[in-house]
């Protein structure tokens, strides 16, 4: 078996777009994006097609690589291998070429996030000296617990990349990259974001019926006044009758606030994971 990579910037985008669900099939959840899902990831995740990489399975694609990038620091933002080539080694093999462009880049450091229910990968990852940072955890609204009912406040809708700068003065300093200021700036309508005085909060498109939940946010003077839990009921009963979801990127260590609400967390959980290079 022979093993090759070469620039995702050498393939049309729908042929990345096509390698990538080719490489999630059959994934232990069901990952298939459309086109439109995988245009915006590539703009609001950074990732750069130069850097990123296709697998070549005797000269035949057989896996993709994406990398994110932003100063000093890579982000694998997704990786996989197509069903053909599982099992030959081939994932272990892409990864050492990753990690050896990122050095030969001086980038200091190489984040991902990997899902804990996901052995064979969280092992490649270990194996790779990946240390973990933190779980991460998702969470949904429970229907079965009746929430608090509260006048609707006169929430304040704010510019995304307003909402993306205070997250970084006053949000963790190693937050994951999908709830990072940085990424939270990138955002485009018909996401939004608002505020109520020293509380933030930023959501999709509140107009369907699944609204996810992107960050949410109180300054660090005005913490444990209970605040972030009142945007959420205020958000809530602004747009009524929706479900409402926090992916499984969430540091587990913020996740009381969304149980203070009344959400469940979900099985599904994720690592935090870097590599200092």
């Amino acid at each position: 078996m022979q093993l090759d990579i070469k620039p995702a910037s050498d393939y049309p985008v729908t042929d990345l777009f096509r390698f990538l669900n080719l490489s999630f099939e059959n994934y232990l959840i069901p990952i298939q994006f459309n086109i439109n899902q995988f245009l915006g990831m590539l703009r609001k995740d950074g990732i750069d097609l130069n850097t990123s990489r296709v697998l070549l399975v005797d000269d035949e694609p057989s896996g993709t690589a994406l990398i994110a990038r932003r100063g000093w620091t890579s982000r694998l933002a997704a990786m996989g291998v197509m069903k053909e080539a599982r099992g030959k080694k081939a994932g272990s093999w892409l990864m050492e070429q990753l990690i050896k462009e990122a050095r030969a880049r001086n980038d200091r450091e190489m984040t991902l996030e990997v899902i804990e229910q996901n052995e064979p990968a969280v092992r490649l990852y270990k194996r790779s000296n990946f240390q973990t940072i933190r779980r991460l955890i998702g969470f949904a609204e429970n229907e079965k617990s009746p929430n608090t009912v509260r006048p609707a406040s006169h929430l304040q809708e704010m510019d995304l990349r307003e909402m993306g700068r205070l997250i970084l003065q006053h949000g963790l300093p190693d937050l994951p990259w999908q709830f990072s200021g940085e990424t939270i700036a990138l955002l485009n309508p018909p996401a939004r974001a608002y505020r109520n005085g020293q509380a933030y909060i930023a959501i999709s498109d509140p107009s369907t019926e699944n609204v996810v939940i992107w960050s949410l946010l109180v300054e660090t003077a005005a913490r444990g006044q209970g605040l972030a839990a009142e945007m959420l009921q205020d958000v809530m009963v602004t747009f009524p009758n929706k479900q409402w979801h926090v992916p499984a990127i969430l540091p587990e260590e913020l996740g009381f606030v969304f149980e203070r609400a009344g959400f469940q967390r979900e099985e599904l959980s994720q690592w935090q994971m870097r590599l200092m290079l």
